[in-house]
Parts: C-alpha cells; structure tokens; sequence
C-alpha cells in the first residue's frame, strides 16, 4: 500500500472490548530502521484533543494490519518527528507528498 492510498483511507481498529475505533493516516515515520504509520483518531475526544496512535504497518499472507507500538521510547521519538513534521508542513504550506494540497484542507497550496 502506498503513502498515497493510505493517505485516503479510513483506518478502523478494534479494541479487546468490541469498541471500534476510526483513525485516518497522518504520516509514515522512518525510526531505528522500520517504518512507523502515525494513525489520527477521527472523533475528537471530550477536551477537543485529537489522539494519536503509533503503529507498525505488517504485512502477513498477504494482509496488511498495523501494530501499535508499545515502547515508550519508540513512541516518543516517532511523536516527536511527527510534531517537526506538521510544524514544517505548516511552514512550507502543503503536506509534503508533491501533490500540492494540504491534507488537512484540501485546499491547493500557495505557492
């Protein structure tokens, strides 16, 4: 799956309880050699936060699922390039994937 379709899709997880949570892509984050999927949960909480959740895109028999980390370092380091991340998208006014909108928008960039 590219960084492109993963951009457009709508990522449900399954809790242990049944409850089923919706998340949408918010970037791939290269760390320790391994590639993290950084999931944006799509209901805000009650203070408005939006939630986060790292993950490891595996594939197995030819079934992609995504594997939330569990290392606080890991989480972390991968939280942190993401937070430098959107700061520079920001910046520079797009997402950063050469398509010339901002995902967040959808709106063309400016440039």
């Amino acid at each position: 799956m590219s960084e492109h379709e993963l951009s457009d899709a709508v990522v449900e997880l399954t809790a242990p309880d049944g409850q089923v949570y919706r998340f949408r892509y918010g970037a791939t984050i290269p760390y320790a050699g391994q590639d993290y999927v950084v999931l944006l949960e799509m209901e805000n909480t009650i203070s408005g936060e939006e939630q986060i959740l790292v993950t490891r895109l595996e594939e197995e028999d030819g079934q992609l699922s995504f594997v939330v980390a569990e290392e606080e370092d890991v989480i972390q380091q991968v939280f942190d390039k993401y937070v430098a991340l959107t700061i520079h998208q920001t910046v520079e006014g797009e997402c950063g994937c050469g398509c010339g909108h901002c995902h967040g928008c959808g709106e063309e960039s400016q440039e």
